[in-house]
């Protein structure tokens, strides 16, 4: 086990699905809430970690979205958001050996509760990102969320802001409960993405039926799915066939999964299996402050507790290179720091 651990430790990774918001330090809360004055849970940083991070299964999809709340709270700037933004990028780089890696954010969920301006946020985010890849080996993208929750005009509104920054904007998703707020409400809006060549991951199949993956791909045409088990849950077999047919690249997150009781167990996570019947996964640490872990983490229960090979995750990573939203010549130039 220990020597699997090195290997993978030492291994170049990719990550194609990790949330801004979820990548806030624990000294990063504490500095900012001093900074801003936002009220915290505690500031002893032991009781601070048991009130921000979740280490064991929450009630539910709903009940851990709500735990953003104070990750939220640290977007008081535009100076705090140039921060987050680079130790997200330091953090994967040189704590997990990321060298290709597509962060994601939510304009409406990020900016507003501090009234920061999209734009403005943006071009720093597109900027930390751009320096980074200057001083060190890895490809990174910027992908903007529609956050459901918000309403279809906050969605609309983000798709507009999508579009106007095309060259700094690597593709789109649509994220939060899609019980509540299913793909046809969204049929309508990303026919724009579609229209602008901006390429679209949804997520999906993370909680309710597996009918909503077949639902998303057929009313939405993504070309990934953001975790996306759900879709093993149908014993006809009918909708990873779908998911196949489709091309669709699954963005799976096997610990944020199990910490949100999309599945019962972290052995019962089905990469395994959508490996064995031909859909391209890839693996995430999705939102890895909050649920405690990394993509070294990730790599070690899926070898350890799912039963993949060594040679499973690297298929991971080509799949990675093909499904990233990234240009040819990067996506080429990431293939290349992932010795591929």
């Amino acid at each position: 086990m220990e020597k699997t651990a090195d290997t993978i430790l030492a291994m170049p990774k990719a990550e194609l699905h990790r949330h801004i918001e979820g990548c806030v330090r624990l000294p990063t809360i504490l500095d900012l809430a001093a900074k801003y004055k936002f009220n915290l849970p505690s500031a002893d940083p032991a009781e601070l970690d048991r009130a921000y991070r979740l280490r064991a299964p929450g009630a539910s999809l709903a009940a851990v979205l709500g735990m953003f709340g104070l990750a939220q709270a640290c977007f008081a700037s535009y100076e705090a958001v140039e921060r987050i933004t680079f130790e997200a990028l330091e953090d994967a780089y040189k704590k997990e050996n990321i060298r290709l890696l597509e962060l994601r954010y939510s304009p409406d969920f990020m900016l507003g509760r501090a009234g920061l301006d999209w734009q403005r946020a943006h071009d720093l985010i597109a900027a930390v990102c751009a320096r980074f890849e200057k001083d060190y080996r890895m490809v990174c993208g910027v992908i903007v969320i529609a956050s459901r929750s918000y309403g279809l005009e906050s969605a609309r509104r983000t798709i507009e802001f999508a579009a106007a920054n095309k060259k700094t904007v690597a593709g789109f998703d649509l994220a939060d409960s899609e019980s509540d707020y299913p793909p046809a409400l969204y049929a309508g809006a990303v026919k724009q993405l579609h229209a602008e060549g901006i390429p679209l991951t949804v997520h999906s199949g993370e909680e309710g039926h597996y009918s909503q993956v077949s639902d998303t791909i057929k009313a939405l045409a993504p070309r990934r799915i953001g975790h996306g088990v759900k879709a093993a849950e149908d014993r006809s077999g009918a909708t990873v066939e779908l998911v196949k047919k489709a091309g669709v690249t699954i963005e799976t997150n096997p610990w944020s999964n199990y910490l949100t009781r999309a599945v019962p167990s972290v052995e019962a996570h089905p990469l395994k299996s959508f490996l064995a019947a031909g859909v391209k996964c890839t693996i995430g640490a999705d939102d890895p402050e909050i649920l405690a872990t990394d993509l070294n983490n990730e790599y070690r229960l899926a070898v350890e507790r799912m039963g993949l090979s060594l040679e499973d995750i690297r298929r991971t990573l080509r799949f990675a290179v093909e499904g990233s939203f990234l240009s040819p010549d990067r996506r080429q130039q990431a293939a290349k720091e992932l010795g591929l």
